[in-house]
This record gives structure tokens, sequence and C-alpha cells, in this order.
């Protein structure tokens, strides 16, 4: 049984997005195609109100900025370049249309980039691309083609690097095997007008060739991925995306019936998740560091929307009460003196008689599990703070929506705004709990950003199935992503160390004030 994590894959889905607009470090040699419409098309429709209000608004484009700005820095680190060369041009990835394709070569990656835009700033990425490979020391030869002057520059250390401009594409190629495409490329503007065909179906398709990818990436996949295929078109103001992922060998899996604690989960929902059969991967962070394991099969999740604090979650188990006195005597080993939590904050209480085991003493949170209402036997539940006194149970209007597919492992609904400013709080509640202060991030461009999102993203359904030696995703959502995946999108480019793929905030550093040294008084002279 292959082991298939949502959201792992869904994480992978967002870095190969990232990767269309320039963002994301190539650290391997990964295998990727990419085609997209590119934004300013996408703003101009009539049907992207609110990606046109998102991406015009003053919190994205401090933020774009700043982005811009780490990468710039990053670049001109890895090329011996100023920074300014590059902040001048990257501002213009993914803008138009945009193709990308990187293949493995002899001396790494080959980077081919085509995109759309302005003879304006097309002669300004001539301008720059120049000054880079002056400022480098490397020489500059220029080659006539389809009718433009093209240029080559041959580093030092004995990668190249070969760019035009054509016609309203600015061509652009890392590597000695990309020159010959992208002279054909060049040709086929020039003759024809577009570089590639117009894709009418798709406003952005990514095909990654998984076994070549960056190994930060490639070790969140599940074992045995081979292709992955993801595609997206913007209609009525959401993302339609369906994501892939094919398998070297058929996918098994022993899909059970649901069984709901449909008394537990009650209203009023923000969110709601349920998994099953291979689909509680996704459940593993969860599951793993409190070493539960359900009884069925299935993990159920969800969130309240009364306060930014309320998500919990539910499994059954064998026995609960005892699960809960064990799970009890492990966070209370754990935090003893000399073992790995004795720098957490706050004290754990088990209450024998509820059953229950508490996390007190913890600012804002009080992360809990205890047994589930009595007519969902067998079933316990978990959260960081205490759920809303209103007993309604979840809509079946919502569990109709999944319920009757077969082949379903995974859904998702989710009214994202809503969620955004959970995960916000939740992705920072760790730092507060292991008392890591640097992990705290209050005032910065992407929390500003964060912010903004709140009152803007409605709804985003998600949800996966499988068949044979695939596994099919699908989402309807106004940005493409969760709520989740912005959160952690979000703090990932927010993080001084960008373009590094981590989300652990770097410490401070720390500068001892020196005590100043007090000078003894000399005894004074009788006279």
């Amino acid at each position: 049984m292959h082991c298939l994590s949502m959201n792992r894959v869904i994480r992978v889905f967002c870095t190969a997005a990232f990767l269309s607009t320039g963002l994301a470090k190539i650290t391997a040699e990964p295998s990727l195609k990419l085609h997209f419409t590119g934004i300013e098309t996408l703003t101009k429709r009539e049907d992207a109100k609110t990606l046109k209000a998102i991406w015009n608004q003053k919190e994205t484009r401090e933020f774009r900025t700043e982005v811009y700005g780490k990468l710039a820095k990053h670049l001109a680190t890895l090329s011996g370049a100023n920074s300014s060369q590059f902040k001048f041009i990257l501002s213009d990835l993914g803008l138009g249309e945009t193709v990308l394709k990187i293949t493995e070569g002899n001396n790494g990656p080959n980077i081919s980039l085509m995109a759309t835009m302005s003879n304006t700033r097309g002669k300004e990425w001539i301008k720059q691309l120049k000054q880079v490979a002056k400022l480098s020391g490397a020489t500059l030869q220029e080659q006539e083609q389809a009718g433009t002057t093209g240029y080559r520059v041959d580093f030092k250390e004995g990668q190249s690097l070969g760019f035009g401009y054509v016609n309203g594409w600015m061509l652009v190629g890392i590597g000695k095997e990309t020159f010959k495409p992208l002279k054909q490329a060049a040709r086929k503007i020039f003759n024809e007008g577009r570089a590639v065909p117009v894709d009418t179906e798709n406003d952005l398709l990514i095909e990654l060739q998984s076994s070549h990818l960056p190994d930060a990436i490639k070790n969140q996949l599940p074992i045995g991925a081979s292709l992955i295929r993801i595609s997206s078109q913007l209609k009525k103001d959401n993302f339609f995306t369906k994501a892939v992922v094919e398998f070297n060998n058929e996918i098994s899996s022993k899909i059970e019936k649901w069984e709901i604690p449909t008394r537990t989960i009650t209203e009023p929902l923000a969110s709601f998740t349920a998994a099953r059969g291979i689909g509680l991967s996704i459940a593993q962070e969860v599951l793993e560091p409190l070493q539960l394991k359900p009884t069925n099969n299935q993990f159920f999740a969800w969130s309240q929307s009364r306060t930014k604090f309320q998500s919990f979650f539910s499994i059954k188990v064998a026995d609960p009460k005892k699960e809960i006195a064990t799970l009890a005597k492990r966070i209370g080993d754990f935090k003893k003196k000399g073992s790995d939590g004795e720098n957490y904050i706050g004290d754990v209480v088990h209450d024998q008689k509820k059953p229950s085991v508490t996390w007190g003493n913890v600012p804002l949170f009080a992360p809990y599990l205890t047994k589930a209402n009595s007519d969902d036997k067998g079933y316990i539940v978990g959260g960081v703070f205490p759920p809303d006194p209103i007993k309604k149970p979840i809509p079946k209007e919502l569990i109709s929506e999944f319920i009757n597919k077969q082949d379903l492992i995974y859904y998702n609904w989710e009214i994202t705004g809503q969620r955004l400013a959970k995960w916000n709080l939740l992705i920072q509640f760790a730092a507060i709990l292991s008392d890591r202060r640097e992990q705290l991030v209050n005032k910065t461009k992407g929390i500003s950003f964060l912010t903004s999102l709140y009152s803007k993203l409605g709804n985003t359904i998600t949800d996966a199935t499988i068949s044979s030696n695939k596994l099919t995703i699908t989402r309807k959502s106004q940005l493409g992503l969760s709520a989740l995946e912005i959160a952690l999108a979000t703090r990932w480019l927010d993080n001084p160390q960008f373009p590094k793929l981590t989300l652990e905030w770097p410490k401070p550093n720390e500068t001892l004030k020196a005590k100043p040294t007090r000078l003894k008084k000399k005894p004074s002279v009788q006279k």
C-alpha cells in the first residue's frame, strides 16, 4: 500500500506554481514543462474579480516587491553581479504568457524561458543581462537570429547563458543545450508570431517528472510516483484545478464505508475534512506525534467560525479511556526534566473521570484530547480551544457532497478567508508552546498580505480519488490554493532566508551588551 499525503502532494503543486513565476530555487536536475497564460491576461477578464482585486491591492504589491528583492539578492550572490540588475527585471516574470522548460544536462539543469512582454521591458532585460555578463567578467558574443540580435555568455564556471528579444517575446536559455531550441523558437516567432500554440483549455499547465525533483520536494511525494500533471482554468471568479499523479504500480487500498461522528462535529462550521484509506496519510502529522491509530482507518477534522482558535479532529479507537490515559503519560514523560520537551511551557492535566488530558497554562490556547459525544461510540476528539456550545450537528447537505463517491479518499470544504485567519495563528502555535519566540511573526509584509485576504476569499472545495495507478485531485477555489497552502507559501516567501526551502524562521542576531566597568573611587587624600 502506498502512503499518499494529500497536503504534501498539494504542497508540491504549490512549489511548481512558484517555479512558473520564477520564485523558487532550482536545486537539482528537475524535469518540468510549464505553460502559463499570465497574470495580466487573467486580471483583464470580467470573471476575475477576486484575483484582480487581490493582485492590485497595496499589500500584494508591497509583498511582491519584498520577495523580488530577496530573490534578486540571492541571484546576485550566485552570479557575482549586483542585485539591482535582477531587481529591474524579476517583476516581469509571470505577468505575460510564460513558457518554461527544465531538463537534465551534463553540467546541471538546462532552463529555457520564453515570456511575452513589451518592447520597452524586453530592452530592459537585454540591458540588465548584458550588465550581468560584464560584471562577471564573462565574454559576450552577439549572434544574428530571426532578424534580431541575440547574445551568448560563457561563464568561467562552465555554464552558459543565451538571451534575445523577438517580436514581443523574451527568450532566455541557461545551459548550452537550450540554444538550439530557442533559436528554433525565435524563427517560429519571427515567421508565425508565436513561440507555442495557444492553449484554449488551460490557463496553467504543468508537467513534472517527480523522480527529478529536488530532494526537499521529492521526499514529500509517495514512493513510486512518476508523472504529475496539473491543469487549471479560471472561470466565473474561480480556478478549476485538476492534478493527476501517475504511479509506477497500481495503487491498492481498502476503502471502508464512512463512519462519521455526526454528533461530535457540530456547527457553526468554517471547514470540514474527511479522509479514509490511503487518504488517511494527510493526518499523519497529527497522529504520529500523538501515537494514535484509528481502528476504522478514517480521520475527520473541522473548525468552527466563532473564534480563530477552534480547530478539532476526531478518530475512532479501541478504548478511548485507555488511549487518553496513555497519551497523558507520554506527554508527561515528554515534559520531564532532561527530556526533549523540558523547555515547553504549560502543564499537563489528566482527568480520569471525563476522561480527558489538557495542556494548560498556555497563552491563548488550551490543547486537549477527550472522549467524543456519547452517541459517537469509540471516538475521541482533540483540539486547541474549547468548541462552541451550540450542539447542532454537521449539515446533511455537506455529508451528501461526498459520502456516495466510491473511489473518494479525501474531501475538504472550507471558507478560505476564515480558515486562513486560523492557520496564520496555528502555524505559530508550536512556537508559543515550545517557547521559540523567534518563530512568532507579527509585523511583516507577508502577514499584512495574509490579513488582507481574510474578507476576500470564499469557499474552496478539494477532493481526491484513486483509480488503478492514478491519484486525481480536483479543486474549485478563488486563488487555486487552500488556506493552509496560502499560509505556508506566504511564510516561506516571507522568510528572511527565502528562497531556501524552509518554514523555520532564523534566530535573531543577539547582541550582548557589555556591562559597563565600574571604576573604583580613589580614596580622598586628607590634607
